[in-house]
């Protein structure tokens, strides 16, 4: 077909012309603001967010109901600079624990009710290192620093969370039930840290602290994983004291 007699994806144009202001605005915004930014009934408005929501582009805030753009597109679009200070701030830290511990470390976020990984640094010490990728994403329930997440939500939170998300077995150690998923972010919440004991990959173990602002918040969370063969229940308690004092220094 030639070019000259293709049309144009109204549909398409009307998606961008969501996703463009949204960008420009940079806040989360109720759907009546969208549709009168852009010009589009709000049905439309609606059909086309709700599009781009499932595939993980638009973030629903589910306590305001308002609309904002995903930490999946801004990594798409490589525009991370919202992060980058962050990220630059941190990287030191990430070092000191890396080259403390001789194991990798990784900085990650929540965003759409999953874990992404945002920086990683390999350990030079070991020819066997567990090296996440920068923008992968992974289930909160079954990761470390995914369960940090889970038990910062607050219990109405956490009841949607469970409901709406199905517990599916990654491996032979992964919680697939409410209960014991409950019970392990009870102890979460005492112990100021979290483990994956080979729940989202085997051979894999992760110990994963908190990163909170000066209001307590979780900003971000700062994890070690290492080879299981290698988490012995020594390096175990090593890794989450130098994870704990290192968090703790942070200035955010």
């Amino acid at each position: 077909m030639e070019e000259k007699h293709m049309k144009v994806n109204h549909s398409l144009q009307k998606a961008f012309a969501i996703i463009e202001m949204m960008a420009e605005s940079g806040a989360e915004l109720p759907l009546n603001e969208i549709s009168r930014q852009t010009g589009l009934p709000k049905a439309t408005a609606l059909r086309l967010i709700y599009t781009l929501q499932t595939m993980g582009y638009i973030q629903q805030n589910s306590r305001t109901s308002e609309y904002s753009l995903s930490l999946k597109f801004q990594l798409l679009t490589n525009h991370t600079d919202i992060y980058h200070d962050m990220i630059e701030l941190i990287r030191p830290f990430m070092q000191r624990v890396s080259n403390h511990l001789a194991e990798a470390t990784c900085l990650s976020l929540c965003d759409n009710q999953e874990l992404v990984y945002i920086e990683s640094i390999d350990s030079l010490d070991n020819l066997l290192n567990v090296t996440q990728k920068i923008g992968k994403r992974a289930p909160l329930y079954c990761t470390g620093a995914g369960k940090l997440y889970l038990s910062a939500m607050t219990s109405e939170e956490l009841t949607r969370y469970l409901d709406e998300t199905p517990l599916l077995a990654l491996t032979a150690h992964t919680l697939t039930t409410k209960e014991a998923l409950q019970q392990k972010i009870s102890d979460i919440q005492h112990a100021g840290y979290s483990l994956d004991e080979e729940e989202c990959e085997i051979g894999v173990k992760c110990v994963a602290v908190p990163i909170r602002d000066s209001q307590g918040k979780i900003i971000c969370t700062l994890s070690v994983s290492m080879p299981a063969i290698r988490a012995t229940e020594e390096k175990i308690q090593q890794t989450i004291t130098t994870l704990k004092t290192v968090s703790a220094e942070i200035p955010l």
